[in-house]
């Protein structure tokens, strides 16, 4: 994807613009017979929507099971990350308050999560793989 995201379009749009965009390349068909499907068994990389939230990464990246593809990856800046996991944190911090589940075990999270903010690594695609 490219450019910036436009008032009215919304996350559906995106995910049925990546099917739409590989029909007018040929690349998938809607007819069985000699069917054509680019994404069957592949992993889809998608780039050019960083800014979005958490939540959407993943609703766009569960509907790549609708292409058939094996997963889907969305490569986001560290601010929606961020955001993500501040959220959660308080979440987990708030079962702790409530005894909800293993105190120890979700104390290891949010300790986990808080040293991930502390120096935020992205993992990022091998330029040339």
């Amino acid at each position: 994807f490219s450019g910036e995201l436009q008032p009215g379009i919304t996350l559906r749009d995106l995910v049925h613009a990546i099917p739409y965009y590989a029909i007018q390349e040929g690349l998938l068909t809607v007819e069985k017979a000699g069917k054509k499907n680019i994404f069957s068994g592949r992993i889809l990389e998608i780039e050019g929507l960083s800014q979005l939230k958490c939540e959407q990464a993943f609703e766009l990246s569960d509907a790549s099971a609708e292409r058939s593809a094996a997963g889907c990856t969305i490569k986001l800046d560290k601010e929606p990350i961020e955001e993500y996991i501040k959220s959660n944190i308080v979440m987990l911090k708030w079962m702790i308050a409530e005894g909800y589940g293993d105190e120890r075990t979700i104390q290891r999270r949010v300790v986990a999560m808080e040293q991930w903010l502390e120096n935020p690594v992205l993992m990022e695609a091998d330029e040339k793989a």
